[in-house]
Parts: C-alpha cells; sequence; structure tokens
C-alpha cells in the first residue's frame, strides 16, 4: 500500500491547514504586542500561556491517545460513542475542577505567580477553552475538516480581539484571556455541530464510568503531565532566573521554532495510525513504509529549516524587534533550530516505541528526561543565559534519541529489515 493514498493526501492538506492557522495566528499577533506591551509584556504574556498548557496536559488525560483509539475503533456504535463522550467530558470536568481549586491556592501563595495573579487567572480560561475541546472526538471519527474549522474560528475570533482591545502596556493581561475566548467559542461551537450530528443526549451521565477513566489512565497520563512540563516549563523558569524581558526573547525565538515542532506533531498523530496498522500485518512492510514517511518528512523539514537558518536576521526584521539585537537574536535562533531537527528523529523513534507496546519504558524515559531537562535548564541558563536555555533542550532531546534507538533495536534484532 503507497503512503500516497489520495484520501490521506486530501485528509493531510485539510488537517494542515487548521495547524497552519493555529501556527501563524501567534506570529501574527505577537509583533502587536511587543508594540505596545513591550518584549517584557510579550514575556509574561508566554509565561501565563505556558502555564495553561501544561494545565492543559492535565486536563486531557489521555483523551487525545487512548480517547481518540477508542473513538477510532467503535465509530461505528453510536451507543458506545455517546457513552465514551460523556464519560470523558465528565472524567475532564472532574479534573478541571480540582486543577482550578488547586492552581487558585497555588496564585496566591507562590510570590512568582502572585505578582501577576491577573494574568495567570485570566490565562486559566484557556484550559477552559482546552476542556470544552471536540477534536479528540473528530480525529477518532477522521473528521479533520471540523479540527480545521474549529482552529480558524478560534484563532480568527483571537486575532481581533487582541487588535481591537490591546491598546497599551498593561493590556498584555488580556491576551491570553483573549486566546481563551477564541477558544471556547470555537470549540463550544464544535461541540455542539458534533451533539447534533450523532444526536447525542446531555443526560445519564456515569461517574462510575468517569472515575474509571481517571484511575485506569492515571500512569500515561501522569507521563503526558511531564511531556507537557519538558516543552511548556522552559520559558517560566527562563523567567524566574532572567527575567520577563529574557522570557520575551525566548518566546519570539521559541515560537518560530514550535512552527517546525508542532508541524512534527501533527505529522506523528496522522500517520501512527498507518504505521501501527502496516506493523500489525508485516513486520517487514511496516518498518518499510515508516521509513518511506519519516524519510520523506525528514528531507522536506531540513530543506525548509535550511532556508530559516540562512536568512534569520531577515525572519527577526519582521518582530519589531530594536536592530541592535537581532544579530545576537538570530544566533540563538539558529541554535534553537536544532531542537526540531533533533525532534525529527526522536518523533518517528517515539512512533515505533508505542508500536512495540513499550509504554512503561516510554513513561520512564519521558519523567527521567523532564527532571533531568530541569536541572539541566536551571544551572545552564543561569551560566549561560538563553544560549543556555537552548543548549539543554538539545542535551535533552539527544538523551531521548538515545535511550528510544536502544530500546528499538532489540526489537529490530534478528528480523530482516
Amino acid at each position: 500500500m503507497s503512503i500516497f493514498n489520495r484520501k490521506k493526501i486530501t485528509d493531510f492538506f485539510i488537517y494542515g491547514f487548521g495547524q497552519v492557522i493555529n501556527l501563524v495566528s501567534p506570529l501574527f499577533v505577537m509583533p502587536f504586542i511587543i508594540y505596545k506591551c513591550g518584549e517584557d509584556g510579550l514575556g509574561r504574556v508566554g509565561v501565563g500561556f505556558s502555564f495553561a498548557l501544561i494545565l492543559n496536559g492535565i486536563i486531557d488525560y489521555g483523551s487525545y491517545i487512548n480517547g481518540v483509539k477508542e473513538i477510532s475503533i467503535n465509530r461505528d456504535n453510536s451507543a458506545i460513542l455517546e457513552n465514551r463522550l460523556k464519560a470523558i467530558y465528565l472524567s475532564k470536568l472532574l479534573l478541571l475542577l480540582m486543577v482550578f481549586v488547586f492552581i487558585s491556592i497555588l496564585i496566591f501563595t507562590v510570590p512568582f505567580l502572585s505578582r501577576d495573579k491577573t494574568l495567570f487567572f485570566l490565562s486559566l480560561t484557556i484550559v477552559v477553552g482546552q476542556f470544552i475541546n471536540p477534536q479528540w472526538f473528530f480525529q477518532g471519527v477522521e473528521n479533520f475538516k471540523w479540527i480545521s474549522v474549529v482552529n480558524v474560528m478560534s484563532k480568527v475570533i483571537y486575532i481581533l480581539l487582541v487588535i481591537l482591545f490591546i491598546n497599551e502596556k498593561a493590556d498584555y493581561v488580556f491576551a491570553n484571556l483573549f486566546f481563551g475566548v477564541g477558544a471556547i467559542i470555537g470549540n463550544g461551537i464544535g461541540l455542539i455541530w458534533l451533539l447534533n450530528k450523532y444526536s447525542f443526549s446531555l443526560n445519564g451521565f456515569s461517574l462510575k464510568d468517569a472515575t474509571s477513566i481517571i484511575k485506569n489512565e492515571f500512569s500515561f497520563s501522569v507521563s503526558q503531565f511531564f511531556l507537557s512540563m519538558y516543552q511548556f516549563f522552559p520559558i517560566i523558569m527562563i523567567s524566574y532566573i532572567g527575567g520577563d524581558f529574557m522570557a520575551g526573547q525566548f518566546r519570539v525565538i521559541d515560537q518560530i521554532v514550535t512552527i517546525f515542532k508542532t508541524y512534527l506533531n501533527m505529522f506523528f498523530y496522522f500517520v501512527y495510525s498507518n504505521v501501527c496498522y502496516e506493523l500489525n500485518l508485516s513486520f517487514n512492510k511496516g518498518i518499510k513504509v515508516w521509513k518511506q514517511y519519516n524519510g520523506l518528512n525528514f528531507f522536506l523539514l531540513f530543506s525548509v529549516m535550511a532556508v530559516f537558518f540562512v536568512f534569520s536576521e531577515l525572519i527577526f526584521t519582521y518582530f519589531k524587534i530594536d536592530s541592535e539585537r537581532i544579530p545576537l537574536m538570530s544566533t540563538y535562533f539558529r541554535i534553537g533550530l536544532f531542537v526540531p531537527l533533533l525532534v525529527s528523529i526522536s518523533q518517528p523513534l517515539r512512533q515505533l516505541i508505542f508500536a512495540f507496546n513499550e509504554n512503561k519504558i516510554y513513561i520512564r524515559i519521558t519523567i527521567i528526561a523532564t527532571l533531568l531537562n530541569f536541572v539541566l535548564l536551571f544551572i545552564l541558563t543561569k551560566n549561560m543565559g538563553l544560549k543556555g536555555a537552548f543548549l539543554s533542550i538539545i542535551v535533552i532531546e539527544f538523551f531521548i534519541i538515545v535511550l528510544y534507538t536502544k530500546i528499538i533495536m532489540k526489537h529490530l534484532r534478528g528480523k530482516t529489515v
């Protein structure tokens, strides 16, 4: 079976369009926020945003892995779909309430958070938007059109609100609120459409089913929380060590780097099910399909990244940054580009880790890598500034690749590939 299946290509471009909107909207908004609120204002916005994304990892609680799988397997059974939808949403609601209580206490008691408590509380609207988000269901039934519709609606609302209502430096506190409002409205419309499409009832929620999900998904969800911490905590630590201005610089660079990382994440989920399917039919054929997908993807990604590397200084003229700082920012950015390059290797290896049912080892690696990253990030950022922050992430990604490779080689030994 060729990877260039017409339907898959069409779905990929429909799905990709929505993800492009996800990536472009921050790049459109960030220069505006820098112009109105300064780089330190952008740094504070970035800290609040990452804070919310870490909490999203708790609220999702495995719905984007096992939830998608369950919906996909039972896509033709309306009764099971309705039961799963209700159980997952109720479990997410219970988690949302617990998170809000715990985080409210933290915001009032931790000095780093309480200094900007308005920003952090308003950033929680992003978490509410993620709770409503039905995209895990759409992924399960492969409705890529509505995933893109929801993304476009929420980001258009976000951009309009930022342009209309952020007018002065102090208005940075509202940036994440507007992102959250856009997410709540867009995801809410998507959820209403879903309920009407499948004629699902909003009665008969089972607390037993919801608590069962929380219990059964605990260990895997812990690993996903640590993964969220690994991905989104650096800017919080950078702000704590180097201040809001350094956090703002990191946010600009990281947002460009995130274009590649988000694309890789999208590509991971898009091809993962097919890789598993082919491996289940034939080991050799599955490995061949895996190589085709990820080999071509690596070549395309490397080509685009090379262009960004060469024209890095030109890119930063777009972000309203002082021209004297652009050469240094360009240097940091070129170092940062090695992160997605390494991720383009670790993500395909992670596909095989899951495909070979090495979930327990994956959980351990994720937790260990996150803890090591905290230590290394603190030491290198304190001693080397922004350069140290990117170097710490590069070292940890390389560490992850080595461990993944070691595990996968055990499965490949003695088999013809």
